[in-house]
């Protein structure tokens, strides 16, 4: 019966570089590698998330980059931000038209999720030239390698930036999660990270998502936040475009341990070079995600919350099983991280096992599958026993 009883993985899609207005990968320049598309981007390229996340009933997590989104040139003479600090003129270059546009389809829709990414995705030397596109860190020897968290004050004056471009355009949904440029160097320890942590969390998000330390199920708080190791498993080159989902490698297989929940992609991946046929793809990325909530232990996020919400439980829940009795112990799950929890978890059970009774909550249908069925367990206790047939 073992074998027959899993806490499924809640795959969330978490989508890096969305507010690019131009696509072109200029780090040549010793600029930002942006979408690395070799086109524009439009209004039809939120309407395509849009798209994607309605037809997969998950609001994706959609990480902003907003600094060509400014157009009363707040960026001007800010050291560091820019490749262009002194010249710097978004004002006189921006079409308004399309940025409304763009603006108007991503802030009306239901399933774009906002996340901080970055104001230029990158961190510059006072005369322009790129650093590095690790916006927050910088090389404290320039003789090795190894890159620093900046200092609090620093990081601040980013994400200061950042909601000033973001107000000025009115934008209103809350911002829930942060995803770092490029990942995060992985020399750094959660005590040199602390800098960043602190600024995060006086924005009051919630959730952070990144590759960090290469632990597909690693997760750790920090006063509040929720820190969850990205999946790299969706293997898509990340300036990929006119990507056929059906031709796309699963996340996991039955009996894989170590899954992750939050999914990194990016942009283009989503998107046609033909900004027409955007939406051509849009049923076969629904088939995509169906696919892999057949895959007993993984099951489709609704968001980030969600997302999270199951990660806790899967990650800190004790499963046992003996005759025709399932006992889930959820004691640290529902304890280590309330602020993240609500209460109720899912759990996948083939169908050679029928529930009969539970004890400790309630127990529902939520999806049904060829081999088996996931449900939703609400939990009134700390000890949930599920009597099967």
């Amino acid at each position: 019966m073992k074998n027959s009883v899993i806490l499924p993985s809640a795959i969330q899609i978490c989508v890096d570089d969305v507010g690019w207005f131009n696509g072109s990968d200029d780090r040549y320049l010793s600029r930002p590698s942006r979408t690395g598309m070799t086109r524009k981007h439009t209004a039809e390229d939120y309407v395509a998330l849009n798209e994607i996340g309605k037809a997969i009933g998950q609001k994706l997590v959609c990480a902003l980059v907003l600094g060509e989104w400014d157009k009363d040139n707040i960026l001007r003479g800010q050291k560091g931000i820019t490749f262009a600090p002194d010249t710097w003129d978004r004002a006189s270059s921006i079409d308004m038209k399309l940025a409304e546009k763009c603006f108007e389809a991503a802030e009306n829709s239901e399933f774009i999720d906002y996340a901080y990414h970055g104001v230029l995705h990158g961190n510059y030397t006072p005369d322009g030239k790129q650093i590095t596109e690790q916006e927050c860190f910088y090389y404290k020897n320039s003789s090795d390698k190894f890159l620093s968290t900046q200092p609090e004050k620093e990081i601040e004056r980013r994400f200061e930036l950042f909601y000033k471009i973001y107000d000025s355009w009115g934008f209103k949904k809350p911002i829930r999660s942060y995803v770092g440029p490029n990942g995060l160097p992985r020399n750094i320890t959660n005590e040199q990270m602390m800098p960043l942590i602190s600024v995060i969390n006086k924005h009051n998000i919630r959730y952070w998502h990144n590759g960090w330390k290469d632990k597909q199920e690693h997760i750790e708080f920090f006063d509040g936040l929720m820190f969850m190791e990205e999946s790299f498993k969706f293997r898509i080159p990340w300036n990929a475009c006119d990507v056929d989902p059906l031709l796309v490698n699963d996340l996991a297989k039955e009996g894989d341990k170590e899954v992750g929940s939050v999914i990194s992609t990016h942009w283009p991946n989503y998107l046609r070079f033909n900004k027409e046929y955007n939406l051509e793809r849009v049923e076969n990325w629904k088939k995509y995600f169906q696919r892999q909530s057949e895959i007993f232990g993984l099951m489709v996020s609704k968001d980030i919350e969600f997302a999270g919400n199951q990660c806790i439980y899967r990650n800190y829940s004790t499963v046992e099983t003996e005759k025709n009795v399932i006992k889930i112990d959820v004691s640290k799950a529902a304890t280590i991280s309330p602020k993240h929890t609500f209460g109720e978890f899912y759990v996948s059970l083939k169908n050679n096992l029928v529930p009969k009774e539970v004890k400790g909550g309630t127990i529902e249908v939520y999806t049904t599958h060829k081999n088996f069925k996931t449900y939703k367990v609400k939990h009134t206790e700390n000890v949930v026993e599920i009597t099967v047939y």
